[in-house]
């Protein structure tokens, strides 16, 4: 049986549990009242322990959701899908319009970069301190290594070349150091494989429920970052369904008894109504817009991409004049979102058929996990029918094929920029051929950015100067 585990609601619970614990066991009003608000020393008991351990490891799985969990919305899964093709712009703000038309500055606040770079520095504290209080625990500290190659990988896949990897070291910053200097994607790809290994390494030959879970987690993202790195063919052979059921996904879960802590596209489609699920045609005051390479997703009907409007909802944009279209796979507040999953795992090896040029076998692939029925986080993907396009005869034509597959099977979860992107440095597309491209909806014409950019807040580092370069 798969098993799929909530990890981040277990966080939440962990949380409040300690939070309890430090509660005095009697209260003395007057005492308390008088005492400093801000005592001076902290004693070192309270930060070097094995509850303290715990209490990082906790603080820095929280952290690393905020990829697609946050009060606000802002976070790294649904503006990546708002440059590519998943989400279009229903607000006024211009920058939220930037994100949408391509046409970022370098201080763009939308990708939340900073909130991803210092989950880093959390993940890394949180490791230090289970492998010096808490070393027995190896499937937690393995699952934090596999956490660290995620967000690196995160930022390889969605960032410009240039990213610097640097961390404090007891508090210090020593920007001299080489960790500090701006890195290519190839470069970030390559230190997340490594932690990767190290995760595997730490978690070593348990065979429990929750160590086979967590190997199977590291094992989908060892697949992508080959992919990524164009070991097609590696990666594939990483993630047959016998080491990856279909059935698996690892989940992002949030709160229910938290209102800051929600589903970030559910806040930013179904609550506030900033972005609407997009199309290849915009009817905008009164003009139908044709947006150029972007898929159907509002209009195309199809399971794996549920939306309702905004209408039937008795919502409106809130710039009061995009058609508001609501996407329905995380309908509510605190809807489980998948991180990697066992349909990841069947695209993989779709894809590994496609560059082995056996495009017979990619259709049986793609066909078989439209039979399956599989979940995306707690939607039922119902059965769908065999794909009525003939088998294609051309590597070209069978790209296309796949990578329209992929996107409605991987719809909201951090993937398609990163697919577009590949398109572009794998395929040998140009980027005005798999971008939205064309005139935008609300004036003007799309950009050419392909990816965001490293923002001028990391300039303090003296190693940093900007985007090494903006390519796919």
């Amino acid at each position: 049986m798969t098993m799929q585990k909530n990890r981040a609601r277990g966080v939440m619970k962990a949380a409040a549990g300690l939070a309890l614990l430090t509660l005095p066991a009697a209260c003395d009003v007057k005492n308390e009242l008088l005492q400093p608000q801000n005592p001076g020393i902290v004693d070192n008991s309270a930060v070097a322990s094995p509850a303290a351990a715990a209490a990082l490891r906790i603080g820095a799985l929280g952290r690393w959701r905020q990829m697609a969990v946050a009060q606000s919305g802002e976070t790294l899964w649904p503006e990546a899908g708002h440059m590519a093709d998943e989400y279009m712009n229903a607000d006024f703000q211009p920058d939220r319009n930037d994100v949408d038309q391509r046409t970022m500055s370098s201080n763009s606040p939308y990708a939340n970069y900073g909130v991803i770079t210092q989950a880093r520095g959390f993940v890394r504290d949180a490791i230090n301190a289970e492998a010096a209080f808490e070393p027995t625990k190896t499937t937690d500290i393995a699952e934090l290594w596999m956490v660290l190659a995620h967000i690196e990988m995160s930022l390889a896949e969605n960032f410009c070349n240039g990213i610097p990897l640097g961390n404090n070291k007891a508090g210090v910053v020593d920007y001299s150091s080489a960790d500090f200097k701006p890195h290519t994607g190839k470069e970030v790809l390559d230190v997340a494989l490594t932690h990767l290994d190290t995760a595997a390494t730490v978690l070593g030959g348990g065979t429990d429920a929750a160590a086979n879970f967590i190997r199977q987690a590291i094992t989908l993202m060892r697949a992508r970052v080959l992919i990524d790195e164009g070991q097609f063919a590696a990666g594939a052979a990483l993630v047959p369904a016998s080491t990856i059921a279909t059935t698996y996904q690892y989940l992002w879960t949030t709160s229910t008894g938290s209102t800051s802590d929600d589903n970030a596209t559910w806040i930013l489609n179904n609550s506030v109504s900033r972005v609407s699920v997009s199309d290849a045609q915009v009817l905008y005051q009164g003009k139908t817009y044709t947006t150029l390479n972007a898929l159907p997703f509002a209009s195309a009907n199809d399971v794996r991409v549920p939306v309702v409007t905004g209408a039937s909802q008795k919502l409106v944009a809130e710039d009061g004049l995009t058609p508001l279209f609501l996407q329905q796979l995380w309908k509510g507040r605190d809807d489980p979102i998948p991180v990697v999953s066992g349909i990841d795992a069947r695209l993989m090896e779709a894809e590994g058929k496609l560059q082995a040029s056996d495009f017979a076998g990619m259709m049986t692939i793609l066909n078989a996990l439209r039979a399956a029925s599989p979940n995306i986080g707690n939607y039922k993907v119902p059965v769908m029918a065999a794909l009525t396009d003939p088998t294609p005869t051309t590597k070209d034509a069978a790209t296309t094929l796949f990578f329209k597959e992929k996107a409605f099977w991987t719809f909201g979860r951090g993937q398609r920029l990163n697919d577009m992107r590949r398109l572009v440095r794998q395929y040998g597309r140009s980027q005005d051929k798999v971008f939205p491209s064309g005139q935008h909806y609300k004036g003007g014409t799309y950009g050419s950015d392909v990816n965001f950019p490293v923002p001028d807040g990391e300039r303090v580092n003296p190693q940093f100067s900007g985007c090494l370069d903006r390519n796919a």
